[in-house]
């Protein structure tokens, strides 16, 4: 009864911090959005978020996928954070980047995009990367039930990026000299997300241990292909419409893409919180687990269905109020993706009970499966129908790996409880 105590008294006060980093975080990107649709208009806007999306798929394989491991390491033991997020950002700087860098410059120059594109996309590469080194810093806070510390940075980080992003763009400041900005601020909250994890762990410092590593990355070899199937899900159909179309639609896309996301900012929120707090349940009391899944799984059906209706009836207004008129092509978008808002809200969940169940070949399966699925659909019907089209794929994408995690899910669950 103490350790259910103590765990409800830590998920409650650590979920208020998470959620307001989640409405900073994604808040935060949602006004950087609007503002760049806004200042820059749908082709300079639609070149971020292709190099964005690109980037990122990539920036899954290059990472090896070892930020679940990372994850799930210290929050069963918080002794192990100097060798796991010590050996993360070694990784990261010393394989990851030149990896990224060296994979993404072939891919662009294959696909033949344009000089100034490209360039745009190259200075994402070194944006990501920053970025990423502070999601591991991150992440190892939220293990560390810290969370008010992954706050107070993210605050640091997206105050000074908005209040620099407005002012750059006032002035008539181009896509390219907000990235220098972005890469300058990214590395000096790096730096000092270094010192905050350093007054937890006084050891703690930059390691690459070759042995250590190699096995590091071995077990996150399943997870490196789940990771990038989840991700080239939520990410293929902005690359497809910036390949198969052009860049003003992939601005079209993204715009009511970045409100759907935007939506699931209060379930991520809580999930980050229900993962240490799952795990730690599990070892002492898996009914308790399971009770935890159940009402955070009835918390985000509802919350799923509100904000659903609430994008289909109003999408017009949303749209134009947000990004104005010259973005009417994003109106029917917006309203087919809120069909999608409880599935994609729920698969996260799901993942990460996966993930915390040690069930990381069957999440690799699923998510490889909804890939095929995505990329597929995306394939043939983006040219016969446009960016609508890619509204629907992820709908259905959404919805398949959903069904597959219930599965699985409650198939473990009734293993446990009826043997």
């Amino acid at each position: 009864m103490k350790i259910k105590n103590i765990l409800k008294s830590r998920i409650g006060r650590n979920s208020v911090f998470s959620v307001l980093d989640q409405v900073l975080s994604i808040g935060m990107n949602i006004i950087l959005a609007i503002l760049f649709a806004k200042f820059l208009g749908p082709y300079s806007f639609g070149q971020y978020t292709l190099g964005v999306s690109l980037v990122g798929v990539i920036a899954i394989f290059s990472n090896f996928g070892i930020l679940p491991i990372l994850k799930r390491a210290i929050a069963k033991s918080a002794n192990k954070t100097c060798i796991y997020l010590g050996n993360a950002l070694g990784i990261k700087l010393l394989l990851s980047f030149p990896l990224l860098l060296l994979i993404t410059t072939v891919v662009v120059f294959v696909l033949d995009y344009n000089k100034d594109t490209i360039f745009i996309i190259l200075l994402i590469v070194i944006y990501n990367t920053l970025i990423s080194l502070i999601s591991y810093v991150g992440a190892a806070l939220v293990s560390l039930h810290r969370n008010d510390v992954l706050l107070k940075l993210n605050v640091i980080n997206k105050s000074i990026s908005l209040i620099f992003a407005f002012a750059l763009l006032s002035i008539g400041s181009t896509l390219e000299y907000l990235l220098y900005t972005f890469i300058i601020i990214s590395t000096l909250v790096f730096i000092y997300s270094f010192y905050e994890i350093k007054n937890i762990a006084p050891n703690f410092k930059i390691l690459f241990n070759l042995r250590f590593n190699k096995k590091y990355i071995y077990i996150s070899f399943p997870l490196v292909l789940a990771s990038a199937a989840e991700f080239i899900n939520l990410k293929v159909d902005t690359i497809f419409i910036g390949s198969m179309l052009n860049e003003v639609s992939t601005g079209y896309y993204s715009a009511a893409y970045s409100i759907f996301m935007g939506a699931i900012f209060i379930p991520l929120a809580m999930i980050k919180v229900f993962f240490p707090n799952f795990i730690s349940l599990f070892q002492h009391n898996k009914k308790a687990a399971f009770e935890l899944l159940n009402k955070y799984s009835t918390y985000f059906i509802i919350y799923s269905l509100v904000i659903g209706l609430i994008f289909y009836f109003f999408s017009k207004f949303i749209i134009l109020l947000i990004f104005g008129d010259d973005f009417n092509s994003s109106i029917e978008v917006l309203q087919l993706l809120s069909f999608a808002l409880f599935a994609i809200v729920l698969n996260r969940l799901y993942n990460y009970v996966l993930i915390a169940l040690k069930q990381d070949k069957y999440y690799f399966y699923i998510t490889l499966i909804g890939t095929l699925f995505n990329v597929t659909l995306n394939f043939f019907l983006i040219p016969l129908y446009g960016i609508v089209s890619a509204a629907l794929a992820t709908f259905i994408t959404e919805l398949v790996v959903l069904l597959l995690a219930f599965i699985k899910i409650n198939r473990i669950k009734k293993n446990i409880f009826l043997g």
